[in-house]
């Protein structure tokens, strides 16, 4: 132990000449990583130049990383393995940015199984296979490297002194660079934020920037003088309880807006018409060109993203073991039966996990659903969304709130020209033809989604509930737009309608009305004109309706709320993650039978996700149809235990039927 912790002198000043080295090749790797990130040489160049303190400050991020280097004795190998992570990471940015605006987070790291699920929509299989095998040629590169290093001389002492003095350093400037306002510490606009402040600073404060800071002024006393404004007001008991269904609609919005572009017949006639007919209005959304579980935690919550951590998803963070105030919480004080229904797999952004966390009682996603469709790009066609809705509304006695998510439009958009498209462009300023391609592939599915928004109008029109529906887009699509091109130069802005079938005298205000909105203010605005007010968030935002003085305060409550002592609540979380079920309609098993070596699952609603498993072990399934699964050359044996599970993917299971105890 003493030889292991002795100070040798002349390793320390190895280890100090490696430093210097370090940092000079740290500048070097950020000048091609912000090449990569720009995708372009000379913008790259631009930003060390004009950004030099930024630049030494991510040298001094990535040189106290290389210098765990020291405490191995194959000190050169881990160098190396720190690089490959260093270029995967910037190379991973930059072809991210091919793709959509937002750049490289820490968070996306959390979300890579779902980005495995629809990798095949971006890249071609030969790109897939092509990086993979990079990826593999590198790591065994880096192995055989390794294998004929010689061990060299390590000084722990010395290591963890220079190791602890770095990070010491970094933080230290960090802390200094927060106070004096030299660094940037908060990234309302991801994309601008990495623009200007570099990816290695923002992919690091993404990495360590988690939740929401404790307020400096958090106390009982300074929540109660909060929320003292609201809690007089009690809940209200609304004279009418309609079904109310939020409808989010993937990458749309009004495409009138862009500027210059002339389409051979108005691509969204649905939406035009119900713009003049109700109550409508921009919404300020968090996010551009991706990012739909941020627009959706604002809209189901209330709570405001500026608040978390720099590219955070709370639904991968916080909401993996919280729950959380929202509308599905709030009207199930009314009594409303509270369901979600996605024409994606289920696990994509963990809503299999965090939607019970958000007070819903069912989730239905594509696994569950019977006579999907899908585009050429393999995302589901979103009229199927219109009988779910349907079968959601007729399955439940009590009123219905529905949240229901579409996917159709979503990205990445073809840069071949669309072979006889229903919908031409032209007059669209672009650049290159790929992204005019693009927009026109785009425009003709949205047109497409428009086309469901009416019948989902009229099929509701014609339903013997009263029902409102709340539509708006997520998010704009990822078709690289800038400010110039869009109507009113905001690219964080799409756009809500509020339609509803309620007879005049039960419509309060729901009078047509222009009202600009952020996305979480949305569902409190829609209580408002139906005379409710459940929840905090609800009481405090119509209280405060747009104005943004009251910042603030809704930092201060939602962090009681989330990470704090929840004084909102009296000290305790009321709210309980609810026993969801997936699936509208339960997966029901019904009986066996061996036919001719063939086992033959007779149940209901089945859909080509369903899986027979065997004592917990999933065999190869036939779908015959929604009654009947079959599974060939398999006989069971007596007290086997028999159920149908419902997959997404290769391995994550959805849910499962009771267990059937075979007999002979």
């Amino acid at each position: 132990m003493k030889t292991f912790f002795k100070f040798d002198k002349s390793v320390f000043r190895i280890y100090i000449e490696k430093i210097v080295q370090y940092y000079l090749i740290s500048i070097a790797l950020i000048v091609l990583i912000e090449m990569l990130a720009r995708h372009s040489l000379v913008k790259g160049w631009q930003f060390v130049w004009d950004h030099p303190f930024l630049v030494m400050y991510s040298a001094l991020i990535m040189t106290s990383v290389y210098s765990l280097a020291f405490l191995f004795r194959r000190r050169r190998l881990v160098w190396l393995l720190i690089t490959a992570v260093f270029l995967t990471l910037g190379v991973s940015n930059c072809i991210l940015l091919f793709y959509r605006i937002t750049p490289l987070a820490a968070t996306d790291i959390s979300l890579i199984t779902s980005v495995f699920s629809i990798m095949h929509v971006y890249l071609k299989i030969w790109q897939i296979v092509l990086l993979i095998s990079l990826l593999v040629a590198v790591l065994v590169a880096i192995a055989c490297y390794g294998y004929r290093m010689k061990p060299q001389e390590r000084n722990v002492s010395g290591a963890m002194i220079l190791i602890i003095a770095l990070f010491s350093l970094t933080g230290f400037l960090m802390n200094v660079g927060d106070e004096t306002g030299a660094l940037q510490t908060e990234f309302a606009n991801l994309p601008d934020a990495y623009e200007d402040n570099g990816y290695v600073y923002c992919f690091t404060r993404s990495l360590i920037d988690r939740g929401i800071e404790e307020p400096e002024e958090y106390s009982e006393e300074t929540v109660e003088d909060i929320f003292s404004s609201i809690k007089g007001q009690g809940d209200k008991e609304p004279e009418h309880t309609p079904n109310i269904i939020f409808l989010q609609i993937e990458s749309f919005f009004n495409v009138s807006r862009v500027n210059g572009a002339e389409y051979s017949e108005n691509p969204i006639p649905v939406w035009s018409g119900l713009l003049r007919s109700f109550p409508s209005g921009m919404l300020t959304v968090p996010s551009v060109g991706a990012g739909t579980a941020n627009t959706e935690f604002e809209v189901l919550t209330g709570m405001s993203l500026d608040y978390f951590g720099a590219g955070e998803y709370p639904y991968k963070t916080i909401l993996q073991e919280e729950t959380c105030e929202s509308v599905a919480y709030n009207l199930k004080k009314l009594g409303y039966h509270t369901t979600a229904i996605h024409n994606n797999t289920g696990t994509f952004y963990d809503r299999n996990l965090v939607f019970a966390n958000l007070g819903f009682d069912c989730f239905d996603c594509e696994e569950y659903m019977q006579g999907v469709t899908y585009n050429d790009l393999g995302w589901a066609k979103d009229k199927i969304l219109t009988q779910q809705i349907i079968n959601a509304l007729n399955a439940s006695e009590e009123q219905d709130f529905i949240y229901t998510i579409s996917v159709q439009p979503h990205g990445k958009y073809p840069t071949e020209k669309v072979e006889n498209p229903h919908l031409t462009v032209s007059g669209f300023s672009v650049e290159d033809e790929g992204r005019a391609n693009g927009y026109e592939y785009y425009i003709n599915e949205v047109h497409d989604t428009d086309a469901f928004l009416g019948l989902l109008v009229s099929t509701l029109n014609a339903f013997d509930e009263p029902t409102v529906v709340v539509m708006f887009g997520d998010h704009l699509p990822n078709i690289d737009m800038e400010e110039d091109e869009i109507s009113g130069g905001n690219l964080f802005q799409t756009e809500y309608v509020i339609w509803s079938n309620l007879a005049q005298k039960e419509e309060r205000s729901m009078k047509n009305t222009r009202k600009d909105l952020y996305a979480y203010q949305l569902y409190s605005y829609v209580f408002g004109r139906l005379g409710m007010n459940q929840g905090v968030l609800t009481k405090f935002h119509q209280k405060y309706s747009i104005e943004r003085t009251h910042e603030e305060e809704l930092e201060t409550l939602q962090y009681d709320m989330l990470y704090g002592d929840r004084e909102v609540y009296g000290g305790i979380n009321p709210y309980k993650p609810t026993q969801m079920q997936m699936g509208i309609a339960p997966i029901l098993i019904g009986k066996v039978d061996v036919i001719a070596g063939s086992i033959y699952v007779h149940g209901e609603n089945f859909t080509e996700y369903s899986e027979v498993m065997i004592n917990d072990k999933k065999q190869e399934t036939v779908y015959l149809n929604k009654n009947t699964l079959m599974v060939s050359d398999v006989i069971p044996e007596d007290n086997d235990r028999i159920c149908v599970a419902q997959m997404a993917g290769r391995s994550d299971q959805l849910s499962r039927t009771e267990e059937l105890i075979y007999a002979e």
